[in-house]
């Protein structure tokens, strides 16, 4: 694959997953201006820090994806999967975002990354 393509599909996949985002944003937050509320209630339920929670839900989607990689014709799907990889990589930003806050954000300098 060209970079050029690559670089329009990574492109597409940024757009559509901000959309996700902001679509289940109030769902998750439930009128609360903290956007990691949702981590924070099931986590305090749960007795596990908003990171670990956070984590669950990404690798449920994880799973969905390897099930799917590993036997397409197989799985029915009840959304499309990009919204599933779309879903991950904000997993993923959350998932800083929940480090960030309980104090374990070293990893975030890294030498000369570039934002």
């Amino acid at each position: 694959m060209k970079i050029e393509e690559y670089d329009r599909i990574q492109s597409h996949v940024r757009s559509v997953a901000r959309v996700v985002e902001e679509d289940k944003r109030p769902a998750y937050t439930m009128g609360s201006d903290d956007v990691l509320a949702n981590f924070k209630r099931v986590g305090k339920a749960a007795g596990i820090a908003p990171s670990q929670v956070a984590l669950v839900y990404c690798l449920k989607h994880i799973d969905s994806i390897s099930a799917y990689i590993k036997n397409r014709d197989a799985i029915s799907q009840s959304e499309p999967m990009i919204g599933r990889f779309c879903d991950d990589k904000n997993y993923l930003d959350l998932i800083v975002a929940c480090l960030v806050e309980e104090r374990d954000a070293e990893f975030l300098t890294i030498g000369d990354a570039k934002e």
